[in-house]
């Protein structure tokens, strides 16, 4: 007797990403109570459901994880273009934090989640500033919890002062002491936390924080059994500063603080020479790439060919709105493999390695390859549908090189977070999508009032602009 499961999907070419890589080209995939119960050849499903789903034509993917992103930079697409770097974080990043409030963290928080479900995105890595309006990072936990995906969420925090270079400092009232930092930590993980959200501390950067914020967010992270994040190794204006101060590369200096290890997700990684990649592999650290924001302001091509040859635990992410415009993982799928073939030739990677960066690997470096990354029994039900009856992904021979090398996020038909349906036919279960634009769009108007950067994006255009 076939056993009854909350869901079922059949006839799909199902992609497991389990350590023996298998692929089933008629499977199956079996959900109950939010868990995958089985996966296999459809012709040996022992499974049935009153919500049995044909997916002929389509193929199942393990839900993607997007590393690293800023969901409240949703509502801030291009207002940062073409901005050199010191002036992106003076004129843009300081002046956007003070404009903003919980209900525009909302909004734009909505829009990027938006953007990533409907890509297939099921768990994001956020990261979000905690100052200097203290409530505003509950909009986006309000936002994620409604929206019902799975997310790691950091409240970013700096104290230092030290202001030698304007690109690597941290304004006045942006910094803040850490004893209120982790009791604000403390409130949100008790306030939002659940088995789909986690909220977690970020020290931002070795340079924009003091070593004792470090070590002290990284005995909370120990002591909590919870994820750290940091930005590290970001750009050359870094590595330059790091330097002068520690004379030492950033991972160095983490290594000279123990902050390194399995707890820790750093995003960036752009400038590590050999020794920090073999200290990030044996500490086993995990590292978002996020190829597309890297191009985006010139901070160079990570080493990503020499991460994966060292062992380094490298998932992929977007970045937010304004280091990258689009939350889009597809695309950061293929930069991150061409990058690499630019700098070693046109038989490095595959397009089957960047599907098992945007899935499995991610769950690794975000420490949770037990539970997401893969469509094996006992994991959770997460996974997106991808029809790939469409005319950019012919012939239907090569699909795994069509998805990532010509594909999109509109292939995208259905999405699933812990057994439930999230998108359908495209569309989201949760939101009205123009209520999503609507309130977006007001609260990028509030927001450019206040700091008068929709006026600079004009003010770099070379066009005439007649009203």
């Amino acid at each position: 007797m076939a056993e009854a499961v909350d869901l079922l999907f059949r006839g799909a070419t199902v992609v497991s990403m389990d350590g023996e890589r298998r692929v089933f080209e008629s499977g199956y995939v079996a959900i109950d109570g939010g868990r995958i119960a089985g996966v296999g050849r459809d012709e040996e499903c022992g499974f049935e459901s009153p919500h049995t789903i044909r997916a002929d034509s389509k193929v199942i993917l393990p839900g993607l994880v997007n590393c690293h992103t800023h969901l409240s930079n949703g509502i801030t697409r291009g207002l940062f273009d073409e901005m050199p770097l010191a002036e992106w974080v003076t004129r843009g990043m300081w002046p956007t934090l003070r404009a903003n409030t919980e209900d525009t963290y909302y909004a734009g928080a909505r829009v990027a989640l938006a953007e990533n479900l409907l890509g297939g995105v099921t768990t994001t890595a956020v990261g979000e500033f905690g100052t200097p309006n203290p409530g505003a990072i509950d909009g986006v936990l309000r936002a994620l919890t409604e929206s019902r995906s799975r997310a790691v969420v950091a409240r970013i925090s700096a104290d230092s002062s030290d202001e030698h270079d304007p690109s690597q400092s941290t304004a006045p009232d942006a910094r803040e002491s850490i004893d209120h930092a982790l009791s604000e930590v403390t409130r949100l993980r008790r306030t939002y936390g659940s088995e789909l959200v986690e909220v977690v501390p970020e020290a931002l950067g070795v340079l924009r924080c003091t070593p004792d914020m470090i070590t002290e967010f990284t005995a909370y992270a120990k002591a909590e059994s919870c994820r750290m994040t940091m930005h590290v190794a970001s750009s050359p204006d870094e590595r330059d500063e790091a330097r002068h101060r520690f004379g030492t590369g950033s991972i160095e200096r983490l290594s000279e603080l123990d902050a390194l290890g399995p707890h820790l997700l750093i995003a960036h990684c752009v400038w590590c020479d050999e020794t920090e990649r073999r200290l990030l592999a044996e500490s086993q650290t995990g590292v978002s790439h996020n190829p597309v924001a890297n191009l985006m302001y010139a901070a160079g091509v990570a080493p990503l060919a020499e991460m994966l040859q060292a062992g380094v635990h490298v998932g992929l992410g977007t970045d937010g709105a304004s280091t990258n415009n689009g939350q889009n993982l597809w695309e950061a799928m293929k930069i991150a493999v061409f990058l690499q073939k630019s700098r070693w030739g046109a038989e490095w990677g595959s397009a089957e390695l960047a599907l098992e960066l945007a899935t499995i690997g991610g769950a690794r470096a975000l420490g949770m390859a037990e539970e997401i990354g893969s469509l094996e029994a006992g994991k959770r039900a997460d996974l997106a549908v991808v029809d790939i009856d469409r005319a950019h992904l012919v012939p239907r021979s090569t699909w795994p090189s069509n998805l990532v090398y010509s594909g999109n996020p509109h292939a995208v038909e259905t999405v699933v977070v812990d057994g439930r349906i999230l998108v359908d036919a495209g569309r989201l279960t949760m939101w009205e999508h123009g209520d999503i634009v609507r309130e977006g769009n007001r609260a990028a108007e509030v927001v450019g009032d206040r700091t008068s950067l929709p006026e600079a994006y004009r003010e770099r255009s070379t066009w005439s602009w007649i009203r």
